[in-house]
């Protein structure tokens, strides 16, 4: 699952490492997450360590017990961290990382391919039975991409190469059998409706 929104989420700047908390909006879709997930069984709950994480998963699963695993962070932007869409675009270092941002990093952050490559080993690492996981927009459609093999695909007017947006505490279902991997649900924010964004957006930047 994604987490809720934070001020720079409705604020349209990307925020990677920088640990913003949630804002009220996500707080409350949290609490509508939870209302959804009310007596869902499952073995464990984890989530990465950033704070709209982990306050998303204690909102949404209050008094269950939580491990944090900083494999689940968000991409670390490095110097495109706060900035929007089009300051981003601005930045000298932008030209060079839209080459291929699977190799290649913002100054001081990841690339895609070491955020897919973290997601997958924890992933891998996962023991049987049923895991609930909260973590982020990119993070996440980098783990698809890594298990499901999906090729990049560039986005005009959108800097990283996925065609799927996910919306704020949406939620994916992935099932392993036999090491191989299978989707059964994508972004699914359900529980949100029927108020979505009026611009029709995935709710903000990663």
């Amino acid at each position: 699952m994604r987490h809720g929104a934070t001020a720079w989420n409705e604020g349209g700047r990307w925020q990677g490492l920088t640990d913003n908390a949630l804002g009220e909006r996500g707080v409350t879709e949290a609490r509508r997450l939870g209302a959804r997930l009310a007596g869902l069984a499952f073995d464990r709950a984890e989530s990465s360590d950033l704070a709209r994480a982990v306050q998303t998963a204690e909102l949404a699963l209050p008094g269950r017990p939580l491990t944090l695993d900083p494999r689940l962070r968000e991409i670390g932007f490095g110097e495109f961290e706060g900035l929007s869409v089009p300051e981003m675009a601005a930045h000298p270092a932008y030209a060079a990382w839209q080459l291929d941002p699977w190799q290649y990093a913002p100054p001081g952050g990841e690339s895609l391919g070491e955020v897919a490559a973290r997601m997958q080993a924890w992933a891998t690492e996962l023991p049987g039975g049923h895991t609930v996981a909260f973590s982020h927009s990119v993070a996440i459609r980098g783990l698809l991409s890594a298990l499901l093999d999906w090729a990049p695909q560039p986005q005009p007017g959108y800097p990283l190469p996925f065609s799927v947006r996910l919306g704020h505490t949406s939620l994916s279902t992935l099932r392993r059998r036999g090491g191989v991997w299978t989707l059964h649900r994508l972004g699914d924010a359900a529980h949100l409706e029927p108020a979505p964004r009026a611009d029709g957006a995935e709710g903000g930047t990663p």
